[in-house]
């Protein structure tokens, strides 16, 4: 072991000396040429009545009330984070961006300041997946840096929590500790699991057996890899960095992406099982602007303000390019763009980057998605030279449009052309100034949203379904009275939002559709005159609550979604023969913060149709 330990170093440093080489750019990428150009617009906004400052990780290691700390968990959480460190300043030179890494807070002896927290909880109170918990210890820890004269909530933080398991007579590993973690360019937080195992050292170890009670029988190294990995993903978040996919070329030549499932490959390679993990030159661009990275406090407090505009889209045989321009208050560093297909989490978002021109002149590329058949979100975040974005970890809350992925592979945009439509004519139309001239130089399908969006949003005048005439083959729901209606934000509304604006759902604008925040509530009189009911179910675009929805037919269920979140389709088709009342609810599962649900296209049917 000691052995080990004296060679790893070496083949670190091997490795470092070797990425010094800029990465290969694949087709698609910025070129060297976009690159320069990134790299000038930064020298020049650093540079320029430059306001340097170090900011440091605050490493904080909390134990619970009835726990002591982990042995070594100085010397071993310096290990694990110099090789962290190492590897986002091996990545970010490689795409060069020279002595750019996260900073570290060390002691006059070389290890690192840990920041020691005797927590409230003990260990049996501790969950990963409650959310609370993790509040609790994050509030223990900002107690302990408050009263060294640290504000920690203007920090990037780890918190190492002492929440593992170890059976060292049986070799079983668990942990309860939280793990995640989210912030942006201002600070963040990560909660991170220490154990005894935990060392960097031990990454290139393959004939240690341990049985991980969540990965199953694993390599000493594998599980080091697995959690060490965890710690480089996790920081990610923390800085601002959203999830992601490699697309199949990348996976080829570099490996896994870091903020896809990287955290379980990184360092593979020292035990030559794999290419291991890389940083994907997106958020490479996005972390160069990042105080921690660039030790430029410049305007670190100043939100991004920008607009896109001149969007055009062109289907390409191997994926999407895409153009426009963005404007902002800030020196606009680069362009990200997600293309997150549909359920699943963001865990398979295709990525893409452009570095804009002076003119703010951008053209991306997105690769070809390995989904097919599928709807999908496109999201496009403004990255600014004092590392402020558009969007954070949550790449969903950025600008987004919709598309589909067809059976061949590719793009379908109409949803998205669409939408820069109606953005375009938007506000003219809601000052009441569209004229009837210009209404008619509009697509089809636009002109019949927008006549819906000028008629009244009240259920007075509308006929319920029991009373439509029976030629009427065909009812959308928000055609229709209601028997009762309630949501649990803001209001019923038909067709639109309560600001008036239509229903943005999972794959674009809805033409039909009720507003429905939970916990909402629609009930309709059929009468038994209606034979199928179709739609979706949502949550709609900007919402970050969970939500379930509920069809009942007389009281009797029948449909049910599974949970949803913004992104996630829930299509339903029912039949209704028979039924007198219909029933739609949808309730918050988490509460109703931010639980912006609704029915898209909610069409009744009825003579063969």
């Amino acid at each position: 072991m000691r052995m080990l330990r004296l060679l790893l170093p070496l083949l670190f440093c091997l490795a470092v000396s070797a990425a010094d080489v800029l990465k290969e750019l694949l087709p698609g990428e910025p070129t060297q040429g976009d690159m320069e150009r990134a790299r000038s617009v930064l020298k020049q906004w650093e540079d320029e009545v430059p306001e340097k400052a170090r900011r440091v990780m605050r490493i904080c290691y909390w134990s619970p009330a009835d726990r002591v700390p982990q042995p070594e968990q100085r010397a071993r959480l310096t290990r694990v984070l110099k090789h962290v460190q190492g590897f986002y300043r091996r990545e970010m030179a490689s795409w060069g961006f020279s002595n750019r890494t996260i900073q570290l807070e060390v002691a006059e002896d070389g290890l690192l300041q840990l920041h020691m927290v005797k927590g409230r909880l003990r260990s049996e109170e501790c969950s990963e997946s409650d959310p609370k918990d993790g509040n609790e210890i994050k509030q223990d820890c900002l107690k302990v840096l408050r009263e060294a004269g640290i504000e920690g909530e203007k920090e990037t933080m780890v918190i190492f929590c002492n929440l593992a398991d170890w059976d060292a007579k049986t070799r079983t590993m668990g942990h309860h500790s939280p793990y995640y973690a989210s912030g942006d360019s201002r600070g963040g937080t990560a909660w991170q699991v220490d154990s005894p195992l935990l060392d960097a050292d031990l990454l290139a170890v393959k004939d240690q057996m341990i049985q991980d009670k969540q990965y199953g029988r694993i390599s000493l190294g594998k599980y080091n890899s697995i959690f060490i990995g965890g710690v480089c993903h996790e920081l990610g978040h923390a800085l601002g960095l959203p999830h992601c996919k490699e697309c199949a070329a990348a996976r080829a030549a570099r490996g896994t992406a870091l903020m896809g499932s990287g955290n379980r490959t990184y360092g593979d390679e020292l035990r030559s099982e794999g290419r291991g993990s890389f940083l994907s030159l997106p958020h490479a661009l996005k972390l160069a602007v990042h105080p921690q990275f660039s030790g430029s406090v410049k305007q670190m407090d100043t939100r991004v303000k920008a607009d896109f505009s001149a969007w055009q889209f062109k289907a390409l045989a191997d994926g999407l390019a895409v153009s426009g321009r963005v404007n902002a208050n800030l020196p606009v560093h680069a362009v990200l763009a997600y293309a997150d297909p549909a359920g699943g989490g963001d865990y398979d978002s295709q990525i893409a980057a452009a570095v804009p021109e002076s003119d703010g002149r951008f053209t991306l590329t997105l690769p070809q998605s390995d989904k097919k058949k599928t709807s999908m979100s496109l999201h496009f975040v403004a990255v600014c030279v004092n590392g402020a974005a558009t969007a954070g970890v949550w790449s969903s809350q950025a600008l987004t449009m919709n598309c589909r992925i067809t059976a061949e592979g590719g793009y379908d945009v109409s949803k998205a052309e669409q939408r820069i439509e109606f953005d375009g004519v938007w506000p003219v139309f809601h000052e009441g100034k569209l004229s009837e001239q210009d209404m008619a130089k509009l697509t089809p399908g636009l002109q019949a949203m927008l006549r819906r969006l000028k008629a009244p949003d009240v259920a007075k005048g509308k006929v319920a379904p029991d009373k439509v005439d029976s030629n009427v083959n065909e009812l959308a729901l928000s055609d229709a009275a209601p028997l009762h209606a309630e949501t649990g934000w803001a209001g019923v509304h038909f067709d639109r939002m309560p600001e008036g604006g239509p229903l943005p759902g999972p794959e674009g604008l809805f033409e039909h559709g009720l507003y429905a925040h939970a916990n909402s509530f629609y009930e309709y009189e059929l009468g038994g005159r209606w034979e199928s009911f179709a739609g979706s179910a949502c949550v709609l675009q900007g919402g970050y609550g969970k939500v379930e929805a509920t069809i009942l037919g007389d009281g009797r269920v029948l449909w049910k979604s599974a949970t949803l979140k913004a992104g996630d389709p829930g299509g339903f088709k029912v039949g209704v023969t028979g039924v007198q009342k219909l029933t739609l609810r949808i309730t918050g599962k988490d509460g109703i913060n931010g639980a912006w649900g609704a029915w898209g296209e909610p069409m009744l049917r009825r003579g063969g149709k």
